[in-house]
């Protein structure tokens, strides 16, 4: 008797450590946490329970009877919520790990309501244990309710976790099963075998310790060098707050110009100035959590303390306006989402926001909350981004054609290669929309590759003398452009093809990533081969006279804004730069052309060899192009 009571005590000590050792340890306060915290407290209350009316047995035998049936019944309803809670604890892991929030039905509650209420029957029937002048005695039903409620509950919880086990951490099940066990064969030896050895309580608490300890390790939930939570968490931790359907608010903090900080300062000093806001969030007992790229995520539940929370981030992100060793000033955005716009998942949460953060006309107020319109049009961009990405896989891209008129001999002499995507959900996407994130991801590489290998296939496929054609026009990204390995590739698809590359002349947009060397060093190996190359959407952005006069370049595209603007506002600059262009050599195209007022005074006054634009057509696929060339050359001159 005295053995096993040093194992109750053992396994007091050991539930009382597992319950401080939790307290101390940062993990996500979840609902499976949360009951197993709760687990530990009433392990605490069935251990005390269980020593003293093994103290009063011990010692009382026959005395204070109306205080050991309290105790008993104690003892029992405290135990029936143990194993209650055994299933709570797994089924709501299991649902976890599937990204599922539990919620409990009214059947759950059945067995337990069942169990207490007899229980509570005992007090007036002692249908399961009774106390007389002799101690403690088990009635005619104790084995008929006692063990199975036990065993029931424990082997549905542990089937929950077997159920989820592709999902489920092998080590975390595999501790589960043993635990399982383990109570399981304490109960059998206490309740039928030796009824005098106190096996359950301290088989309850040796049964906790080994899940607790699977359980810490299981999920990666922390962030090293901020101490919040990490990414994972967060989407696990949000996932149940939008299942479980309650109110709440998340603020986004974003350190703006992150990567030029970057370039700025070394990595690791980057990580000590996310470690302090990290640090300082934590301090205020907030729920943060460290995602990427200098985006933190602060997440408050309690609608009563959403004001504090904006105060205390106020509070840390003033006291980071300035780093001061760096001397550095530090600014940030802050977007709040909440429970009422329209998010489904936690995922989609941070699609929106990557979204609003990213967006170039980014003009948001501090803490300025995501609207359901914002929402919306994440999601209808998340719809083109799966069919643009689709269409790489399935060929989806198509090149379209659009002629390029010659004034010299007044007819087609070129065309644009420009790329197409055809969804069948979406029908066709324009470039506008998948340029920028192909440019984004690298994926512009990929199409480039399959709008070259298009426009080599047709130039081998067709008589581009019969057609009248004197070469087409790909455009080459900047992106592109920033490959080494660019050139050769090019050269290898054309080779392939059998196609000569002065049939192909490349338009270039130059950007300030692009250094004349860089370009020079490109150019140079393909007009070796033959090729040409124009600068494309001249008059906007980073190009100019100069740098262009530096590189051989062999035509100048005008963008279709400079035509469009002079016919609103007549400028004396805009003839003077096609004047210049043309005395320093160059041929020039210009885009956008639409009305024979444009045709003629490009003819006449501007000089300009070739125009593109609806004038003539619009873009058309491969075999509309065709014909329309044909079509064209039957024209009387």
């Amino acid at each position: 008797m005295l053995f096993f009571n040093e194992l109750e005590l053992a396994g007091l000590l050991l539930s009382i450590i597992l319950l401080f050792n939790l307290k101390s340890v940062r993990i996500l306060p979840m609902k499976s946490g949360k009951t197993f915290e709760i687990l530990i407290y009433i392990s605490i209350l069935v251990i005390l329970s269980d020593f003293s009316l093994a103290l009063l047995d011990h010692y009382a035998r026959g005395r204070y009877n109306s205080t050991v049936v309290f105790l008993d019944t104690m003892f029992y309803i405290a135990v029936g919520f143990y194993f209650f809670f055994v299933r709570i604890f797994c089924s709501s892991l299991a649902y976890e790990k599937m990204g599922k929030y539990f919620r409990p039905g009214i059947i759950t509650y059945i067995p337990m309501l069942v169990y207490l209420s007899l229980v509570v029957l005992n007090l007036f029937t002692g249908i399961i244990f009774k106390v007389t002048q002799y101690g403690y005695q088990r009635s005619g039903y104790y084995d008929y309710i006692v063990f199975p409620y036990f065993a029931f509950e424990i082997i549905l919880g542990t089937y929950k976790v077997y159920w989820s086990r592709k999902m489920m951490p092998r080590r975390l099940s595999y501790s589960i099963y043993a635990s399982s066990f383990l109570t399981l064969f304490a109960l059998f030896y206490q309740i039928y075998i030796d009824s005098r050895t106190l096996l359950i309580s301290g088989g309850i608490a040796f049964a906790l310790m080994v899940v607790y300890v699977a359980y810490i390790e299981s999920d990666n939930d922390n962030e090293i060098k901020t101490g919040s939570y990490n990414a994972h968490g967060f989407k696990r931790y949000m996932t149940e707050q939008i299942q479980r359907g309650c109110h709440y608010r998340v603020y986004f903090i974003q350190v703006e110009g992150y990567n030029a900080l970057l370039s700025m300062l070394s990595r690791e000093k980057i990580d000590n100035i996310l470690g302090l806001i990290g640090r300082q969030l934590e301090k205020r007992n907030m729920n943060s959590f460290y995602l990427h790229s200098g985006l933190f995520a602060v997440v408050e539940t309690d609608e009563r303390k959403f004001d504090e929370c904006i105060k205390n981030i106020n509070t840390v992100i003033d006291g980071l306006g300035n780093y001061n060793r760096e001397q550095i000033d530090i600014s940030f955005r802050i977007l709040t989402v909440s429970d009422d716009c329209g998010i489904e998942y936690s995922g989609e949460m941070l699609t929106v926001v990557n979204d609003v953060m990213d967006a170039r006309d980014y003009d948001r107020k501090m803490f300025e909350t995501i609207s359901t319109d914002d929402v919306k049009a994440s999601k209808k961009r998340q719809k083109l981004r799966r069919a643009i990405y689709r269409s790489l896989k399935t060929g989806g891209v198509k090149v379209y054609y659009q002629p390029i008129y010659d004034n010299h001999s007044e007819q087609i002499r070129s065309a644009e290669a420009l790329a197409r995507i055809y969804d069948k959900e979406m029908g066709i996407i324009y470039p506008d929309s998948f340029i920028p994130l192909f440019e984004q991801d690298g994926k512009i590489l990929k199409l480039g590759k399959i709008v070259f290998e298009n426009v080599c296939r047709f130039i081998r496929d067709n008589d581009m003398e019969a057609l009248g054609l004197d070469y087409i026009e790909v455009n080459l990204s900047p992106v592109q452009c920033m490959q080494p390995s660019l050139p050769e590739e090019l050269i290898e698809i054309a080779d392939r093809y059998r196609v000569d590359l002065s049939y192909i002349n490349f338009e270039i947009t130059e950007t300030a990533n692009l250094t004349t060397e860089r370009l020079l060093k490109l150019m140079t190996m393909l007009i070796e081969k033959g090729a040409s190359f124009s600068v494309d959407d001249f008059g906007t952005g980073y190009s100019n006279i100069i740098r262009v006069s530096n590189l051989p370049f062999r035509i100048i595209k005008m963008d279709k804004s400079i035509l469009w603007d002079y016919f609103k506002n007549k400028d004396e600059m805009v003839p003077r730069i096609y004047e210049i262009m043309r005395k320093r050599g160059f041929a020039m195209v210009t885009e956008g052309v639409e009305t024979n007022e444009m045709h003629n005074w490009l003819k006449t006054e501007a000089k300009c060899q070739y125009e593109q634009g609806y004038l003539y057509s619009k873009p058309i696929d491969e075999k509309d192009f065709v014909e329309y060339l044909k079509q064209y050359r039957k024209k009387p001159a």
